[in-house]
């Protein structure tokens, strides 16, 4: 189970995008709570919440969005819509919103059954809900309310790390930051840290003594060899970043690769591979994971990353990905000045509209994704260019993240689309019979 919170408004729009999803029978409106004498009321609008919430929120005037929007979402249907509220409830209480007003809603409409809770940051008197380390203490609060014991999972997680089969200290470290660990190593002791605090720690002779007895198994790296022929002829070994969800907000690149092939074999056969690279260069290497056998391999030992790389060529039509765009054959080259061109209006999609994909909507362009990378395509004039290309990396960081901040939780979040109407001009008096004696009188 995750928890995301989402992002803050000033208008509340928390409410309208919720109260559409169960107006639309997607959605169920589980709980209203704290809103006073409204709730007596029948036949609510969502602005009659909204008006409430603002009218809580004007008691402090320093904060300018108040909203508080939050999604907490189960693997699958593992929870029903019941077992979601009360969970919401109670996590909300933890985080200091269990006296405010809130509203919790029930989404239906996704693979994922999940739920919405939207409040104000501003309490009765004025004062703002405490929002410091929110991101780390929300993940622990639902931790807590799940009855998950975090010091207790690091113990375990450690124990079972310790039943590997390693050949230096780097690779037992890898099976822990696989995990979502960070490994500090003070005085003899490696530490665990996550959620922002130790979770655990033990000391570094431990895994001296495992490296004498590590014992791998005779014929498992030609299983695992064979295995890679197999599936890298049904799936992408190319490259692309990869990505971790901040709690609560977005997906952000972590430096870090990853491919089709390689999300297919973590998933479906429990062998996790770790591309090795530094400063953003592409990998010079790689490590396997074999959670299944409980080893960790060099993964030139198996098969050399060049060769795993151009495994894909041997596909045949496996490499026409019906999802993926086709490059135009008769695109131009671009000279210096188109190109300056398409990076001033690429830069103003990203900074001067309410979204990415709104921008470029209004400027007639496009992103496709192909092989890991992003492409810009202007199918007016046959220009397909790849951004990286295009932006300095700051730039690029935050192109990124806007376009994968649509997939913060689920599919149906990234669908979200608010229509911005277009400007309503009056139509003007006539001038010339009101003003034109003034002016004649003036001599203007």
């Amino acid at each position: 189970m995750i928890v995301r919170i989402l992002s803050s408004s000033a208008s509340f729009s928390g409410v309208t995008y919720n109260m559409t999803k169960v107006d639309r029978d997607k959605g169920e409106l589980m709980t209203v709570a704290n809103f006073g004498a409204l709730q007596g009321l029948q036949n609510l609008r969502p602005e009659d919440y909204k008006n409430y919430l603002k009218s809580i929120s004007a008691n402090n005037k320093a904060v300018k969005k108040p909203q508080f929007h939050v999604a907490i979402s189960a693997e699958g249907k593992s929870y029903d819509k019941h077992a979601l509220t009360e969970i919401a409830i109670q996590w909300l209480e933890k985080m200091g919103y269990g006296e405010q007003p809130y509203l919790l809603i029930y989404h239906k409409d996704t693979g994922n059954n999940h739920i919405h809770a939207v409040s104000t940051r501003i309490d009765k008197q004025g004062k703002k809900i405490n929002s410091g380390f929110e991101n780390i203490r929300a993940v622990h609060n639902l931790n807590v309310v799940l009855g998950i014991d975090e010091k207790h999972n690091a113990a375990l997680d450690i124990a079972k790390a310790l039943t590997y089969n390693f050949s230096t200290k780097a690779q037992f470290f890898m099976i822990l930051e696989n995990q979502g660990y960070l490994l500090r190593e003070q005085d003899g002791m490696i530490q665990l840290i996550k959620f922002g605090k130790q979770q655990g720690e033990f000391e570094r002779s431990k895994i001296e003594e495992r490296l004498k007895n590590s014992v791998y198994h005779p014929g498992r790296k030609a299983q695992i060899k064979a295995q890679f022929h197999k599936y890298a002829a049904l799936h992408d070994t190319g490259l692309m970043p990869a990505f971790i969800t901040s709690p609560g907000s977005y997906k952000q690149k972590t430096g870090a690769y990853t491919s089709e092939f390689a999300e297919y074999l973590k998933n479906k056969l429990g062998l996790a591979l770790i591309f090795h690279a530094k400063d953003g260069k592409l990998p010079y290497g790689y490590s396997v994971i074999d959670h299944s056998g409980k080893a960790v391999y060099k993964g030139g030992e198996i098969m050399p990353l060049v060769e795993l790389l151009n495994t894909k060529a041997q596909r045949g039509d496996f490499d026409n990905d019906i999802n993926q765009p086709d490059i135009p054959e008769n695109r131009r080259d671009l000279d210096s000045e188109t190109t300056a061109y398409y990076k001033a209006i690429l830069e103003a999609a990203i900074n001067n509209y309410p979204d990415l994909i709104q921008g470029l909507h209004h400027l007639g362009l496009n992103l496709n994704e192909r092989g890991g990378h992003l492409f810009l395509e202007d199918q007016a004039s046959q220009t397909f260019i790849q951004v990286d290309e295009l932006l300095d990396e700051p730039a690029l960081n935050e192109l990124y993240r806007q376009y994968y901040q649509s997939e913060e939780i689920t599919e149906e979040i990234s669908r979200q689309y608010i229509a911005i109407p277009a400007p309503y001009i009056a139509p003007d008096i006539d001038d010339e019979a009101t003003h034109g004696r003034k002016r004649r009188r003036k001599k203007t």
